[in-house]
């Protein structure tokens, strides 16, 4: 049955508006894609969901895959980004690193709770031509984003002299990223495995061990080595 949304204000919204019930949208769609699974999710259902009549869908998405693409990458990059922001404001590289590991962690709660959907959108949209390089593109720039943020952390550290100056400030962005990844990847098909817990452990041992630990003795036999 369609919904009869009020005129007026609802024509022409402010911003404010169109950004809510754009979230709304987004927010329905997984929420469709988690109950019947993404490859029989309908634009008629999602915008039951959301409370919206189906025309209102296609003023913001132009098909149902676009949509399904949104909502992915908007699920993707927020709870990360609080993670680098919130350490902005923190002028002891320390407690910023220990507060962005810590962020992570968290963001494995909201990161789990989409994962199975993830990997059936990704179904979806990489086989409707065009909007697989839309996907690959926009998470291609995500991690990217997320990794430079990461360095700069470390590079401000180890100007301050309170990080190691021999770890690469790289590498640690890319096992920050890849932690996080891989512990996603993991509670899609075993989420009691996906522990914030044990991924700050992971953290607290791997990252901020190896900038802030002693420097390890590098014996003969492995000089030579990487």
């Amino acid at each position: 049955m369609p919904i009869n949304e009020p005129r007026g204000a609802a024509e022409q919204p402010t911003e404010p508006v169109r950004a809510q019930k754009r979230a709304r949208i987004l927010r329905a769609a997984l929420e469709i894609c988690a109950r019947d699974g993404a490859a029989a999710a309908r634009m008629e259902q999602i915008a039951q969901r959301a409370r919206v009549s189906k025309g209102t869908l296609y003023r913001f998405f132009e098909s149902r895959e676009d949509l399904l693409l949104a909502a992915l990458l908007e699920s993707y990059p927020q709870s990360l980004r609080r993670a680098v922001a919130s350490a902005d404001s923190e002028p002891d590289p320390h407690v910023r690193l220990r507060q962005v590991c810590e962020e992570l962690a968290e963001a494995l709660v909201e990161q789990t709770a989409h994962a199975r959907v993830h990997i059936q959108v990704w179904g979806v949209v990489a086989g409707t031509p065009g909007f697989e390089e839309r996907l690959l593109r926009s998470l291609r720039t995500i991690h990217a984003e997320r990794r430079a943020e990461f360095e700069a952390l470390v590079r401000k550290g180890q100007a301050a002299g309170v990080f190691r100056a021999s770890v690469s400030p790289t590498v640690v962005a890319d096992a920050l990223d890849g932690l996080l990844a891989g512990f996603v990847h993991r509670a899609s098909f075993d989420p009691r495995a996906a522990s914030p817990d044990a991924l700050l452990a992971c953290l607290e041992q791997l990252v901020i061990g190896a900038l802030t630990g002693p420097a390890r003795q590098r014996s003969p036999e492995t000089s030579g080595r990487l």
